[in-house]
């Protein structure tokens, strides 16, 4: 994949924030607006780069994690994902590799936002489907952060190679989940992700190339090949 890292200054008029996906190195306001300014020094393809801006609140849940959302919601996000520091950990220590971006953060999105979760670097995108009020959800946030090492800091060359972005990081999210939530719960996904799975591919066609691991576009979109495949048949 083609790699870039970038900087970014952002006005924002009063009360609104700016969150990017990059480490925040200034901010300063004056009556009308604020002034953000933000770097990436690890490169990173541009699908990777998010921005999000609105009436938001910020609040640190670890040594190096924290919830970002609307106010009214903080509460309730930020117990259900208190434990992000623990993943993050849990994480750290099986791949035996460090994280080394930074704070990692998760933004609890509006009601809209069309899918469970997405890996920005610095600024996971979350769907609020995951804030359930039990903590059985939060395989999302490990799927994300595990997205830190294989996805974000190894990327597919091309989306011809996509599942080695998701089946590696299906991989680590369920190692992941099953130190955090019990071995047991590892056994119960990976069924019901089968389920998925056979419905994706009797959708496509079991001869259909978007029902394997290296989908033939010939002027078709990326996107119409998005599935359960390369994650589950990936993992």
């Amino acid at each position: 994949s083609v790699k870039q890292t970038f900087s970014a200054s952002i006005v924002t008029p009063q009360p609104l924030r700016v969150f990017v996906s990059g480490n925040k190195t200034r901010e300063y306001s004056d009556e009308k607006f604020v002034y953000t300014e933000f770097r990436m020094d690890i490169p990173v393809p541009s699908y990777l780069f998010a921005l999000v801006v609105g009436n938001l609140q910020e609040k640190v849940v670890g040594r190096r994690t924290s919830v970002i959302t609307e106010p009214e919601n903080m509460e309730v996000a930020a117990k259900e994902l208190e434990d992000m520091d623990l993943m993050l950990e849990q994480l750290e220590t099986y791949i035996n590799y460090p994280y080394i971006w930074g704070y990692y953060k998760v933004v609890i999105l509006p009601p809209s936002f069309p899918i469970g979760g997405m890996e920005n670097p610095l600024l996971t995108f979350a769907s609020p489907s995951i804030i359930v009020g039990d903590k059985s959800n939060v395989a999302v946030t490990i799927h994300e952060m595990a997205h830190s090492w294989t996805g974000n800091l190894v990327t597919n060359r091309n989306w011809k190679s996509f599942w080695l972005n998701e089946g590696f990081t299906m991989f680590l999210e369920r190692a992941g989940a099953s130190q955090y939530m019990g071995e047991e719960y590892v056994p119960i996904d990976v069924v019901a992700a089968y389920s998925e799975l056979q419905e994706d591919i009797k959708q496509f066609g079991e001869n259909d190339s978007f029902s394997s691991l290296t989908p033939q576009f010939n002027g078709k979109s990326p996107d119409d090949a998005f599935s359960s495949v390369p994650y589950e048949k990936g993992y």
